[in-house]
């Protein structure tokens, strides 16, 4: 059996769909009035993950905010501009330039996950403990399976 004609993968495309609204509904009003003037959303989802990840190479933050290699180049370097992430050269491949968080960035991120916490408790606040509940098992579950499909990607 074709997995493509199943109940499953439509259950799986039709969440993939919710999700993205999820993440519309939840972030399209979050505009956060901090550090460096016009900032966009690239600019904050960028600096957050690479807060996350500790450092990492401008093609993968640029695939993470869903941008193009090119089309990425501005807004790191915006970033860099703003004293929020720096250059670094990765010690295992000399071709490959990373980009690190710098303190200031830590600082703002910190202040960003503030302002984004109390978005969410305010947008979130008409579900049901329930609701809210099932929510988080939710995205548990699907952080689980895009760590194992992640990892299978880079093996």
């Amino acid at each position: 059996m074709d997995f493509q004609d199943t109940k499953e993968f439509d259950g799986i495309q039709r969440g993939l769909q919710n999700l993205f609204q999820l993440h519309k509904t939840l972030l399209s009003e979050f505009h956060p009035d901090i550090g460096p003037a016009g900032l966009n959303q690239t600019h904050w989802r960028s600096l957050m993950y690479i807060a996350d990840s500790g450092s990492e190479c401008m093609t993968g933050v640029g695939r993470h905010v869903g941008l193009e290699a090119g089309s990425f180049t501005p807004v790191a370097d915006r970033l860099i501009t703003e004293g929020l992430v720096e250059r670094i050269s990765d010690s295992r491949d000399r071709r490959r330039t990373l980009l690190k968080i710098t303190d200031t960035g830590e600082l703002t991120v910190k202040e960003l996950k503030r302002m984004m916490k109390a978005h969410f408790a305010d947008k979130l606040s008409v579900l049901s403990e329930k609701q809210l509940g099932n929510l988080a098992e939710g995205m548990t579950t699907i952080s689980e399976i895009n760590r194992i499909l992640q990892d299978n990607n880079n093996e």
